[in-house]
């Protein structure tokens, strides 16, 4: 009898034989803790400080033609997130030996989860559609920016743009996502 059981169990495991899907955890993004938003002020303070004046014309290069995450079908609005999310921990990597290691490494395991949630979320069957050809020229300006600008000019950029990131893209992709 016990050998039955482990046989029935044995083939049940290999028959289904699909690993655990993992769910897109939105819920937790439709909204942003004021502690979050106090820890993206002050690194962004205290990375101003060491900025060039330039730093704003980069962030304004960057975001040049950047289309409303909320207007954006869903498929688009995971894709832009996840390219601008993807950027912001990238720099962050880099700036993990600067000066303000505190809020830079609080920040980057903030958006290092974040990155990976939404790489969670890509994963699933209505995410998988490819960039559509909206969202492609502007997908094509950020590598653009990021392979011309200088590595501090980019940073700049970046630095600028992560309270709205966190605060507008992210709740508007989690808030789109629940809609639906």
């Amino acid at each position: 009898m016990d050998i039955r059981l482990v046989t029935i169990t044995i083939l049940v495991v290999a028959v289904s034989g699909s690993p655990q899907r993992r769910h897109c955890p939105v819920s937790r993004y439709l909204s942003v803790s004021p502690t979050d938003v106090k820890l993206l002020r002050q690194l962004q303070s205290d990375s101003e400080k060491n900025m060039s004046i330039n730093a704003t014309r980069c962030y304004r290069r960057m975001m040049r033609h950047k289309p409303s995450v909320c207007d954006l079908e869903p498929s688009d609005r995971l894709i832009l997130t996840l390219e601008r999310v993807s950027l912001a921990t990238d720099v962050l990597t880099n700036m993990s030996t600067s000066a303000v290691p505190d809020a830079v490494s609080q920040s980057l395991m903030a958006f290092l989860t974040l990155r990976d949630d939404l790489m969670i979320c890509r994963e699933s069957p209505e995410y998988r559609e490819p960039a559509s050809q909206r969202l492609r020229p502007w997908l094509h300006h950020l590598q653009r920016f990021t392979e011309a600008a200088s590595p501090e000019c980019v940073q700049g950029a970046v630095l600028l743009s992560l309270i709205s990131l966190r605060v507008e893209d992210v709740t508007c992709w989690a808030a789109g996502k629940l809609v639906r």
